[in-house]
């Protein structure tokens, strides 16, 4: 009896294994890209406003699919979307370097947001439950998911820096250069065992089921408030970061050093992650609020007073997104079944994306009127919401079960 539990064991460890490397790879394509993306729209005839539309419709194509894909992948199959999706994440960047205007950009985003539809979730979905068949105390789950966070941000200052020095010879050439990590991480994905349960149909009706299963999901308060702090932990990190590399620029740093502050950004990012595994016992409140507090904190700083010293706080952006990411979500997929993983998931990433639609356009519509009005925005927008939510998680902690 031993000696088959021990090669179950083994098996889900293996499984672990490859579940981890092909995350990784899948989430740092983008690195290679990101520093200089917005010196590349603007070559192609594109401002900060339509910066904003672009990423729009990336964020309605994903808005739009992501809790569908979710379901049909808890429902039917998680690695056959998940496979699809990172082989179409790695096309679409192909695709995207032979852009010449705004519509190809857009046509690029959009074929982006469906590979990123449905791939989304299922590696989360993936680690909970091979985590749960090893250690069923969810231990190692919380360990697993802060590590592959860390691991991310690592993978993402090596790829930052080596697109850094791809660019300086042809931007073109570093945005086809994150098509290698997604291939690598289809293959990988091929050879990916799914023995997860799947989704009972609570309706003959597909959408009706979809309707009625995602109706279940959130019945539960503190599912629901994991998922405004995980939304809102997400966002607060997010729209901003299309004027970083122009406010580098305005603050008199050479296009060739801006690389090595996205590097920077990302080198945070690992710090901040590494921090998160120290705090995986706190409570969900104080892991939502510290964060939050240093993200306006060094948004007002800048705000206040922009010069070539203080915009290298915007390195702290990163150190924020390194805090927050995997202990809120870490949360978020502890409160709901091993069955419906993907599917939270995608919840969470509608949620955000519903939040990043009209924020991603109003900041950067801001930051085309004076860079420094993006930060105001984002902090008069984050300031109540978070309040908000900090209050709800604090009401749940201090509730009786």
């Amino acid at each position: 009896m031993s000696s088959i539990a021990n090669r179950e064991e083994n098996f889900y460890r293996k499984n672990l294994r490859k579940i981890i490397v092909e995350t990784v790879l899948t989430s740092i394509g983008a690195g290679f890209c990101v520093p200089v993306i917005t010196i590349f729209w603007n070559s192609v005839g594109m401002n900060q406003v339509d910066i904003g539309i672009t990423q729009m419709a990336f964020t309605l194509v994903v808005f739009a699919l992501d809790i569908p894909m979710g379901y049909i992948a808890d429902r039917f199959d998680r690695k056959i979307l998940n496979i699809i999706g990172d082989f179409g994440a790695g096309l679409s960047f192909v695709f995207y370097a032979f852009a010449q205007n705004m519509f190809m950009c857009v046509v690029s985003e959009c074929l982006l947001g469906i590979s990123a539809a449905m791939t989304n979730g299922v590696d989360q979905s993936f680690i909970k439950f091979n985590c749960d068949k090893i250690d069923e105390t969810g231990n190692l789950f919380k360990r697993i998911n802060l590590k592959v966070h860390t691991a991310r941000y690592i993978s993402l200052l090596t790829v930052t820096i080596l697109g850094g020095f791809i660019a300086k010879f042809d931007m073109r050439v570093c945005i086809a250069a994150s098509f290698l990590p997604y291939f690598l991480g289809g293959i990988i994905a091929c050879s990916i065992k799914d023995e997860n349960a799947k989704l009972k149909s609570e309706h003959k009706n597909f959408f009706k089921s979809m309707y009625k299963s995602f109706k279940k999901i959130m019945e539960k308060k503190d599912t629901r408030a994991y998922l405004y702090s995980y939304v809102l932990g997400n966002e607060i990190t997010h729209s901003q970061i299309w004027v970083f590399t122009p406010l580098l620029v305005l603050c008199g740093v050479p296009v060739e050093i801006v690389s090595v502050g996205w590097a920077l950004n990302y080198v945070t990012q690992v710090i901040g992650s590494k921090l998160s595994e120290k705090m995986v016992n706190f409570k969900t409140s104080r892991k939502f609020i510290v964060p939050v507090i240093i993200e306006l904190t060094w948004m007002l700083i800048i705000i206040i007073n922009t010069n070539i010293i203080t915009v290298w706080l915007f390195a702290l952006n990163g150190f924020v997104h390194g805090l927050i990411a995997g202990n809120l979500m870490t949360s978020l997929q502890e409160s709901v079944s091993n069955e419906v993983q993907t599917s939270i998931v995608s919840v969470a990433s509608t949620g955000a994306r519903l939040l990043y639609i009209p924020l991603v356009f109003i900041i950067n519509a801001l930051g085309n009127i004076e860079l420094q009005y993006a930060l105001v925005g984002t902090c008069a927008i984050f300031l109540p919401l978070c309040s908000f939510v900090y209050m709800k998680l604090r009401k749940i902690e201090n509730t009786p079960e």
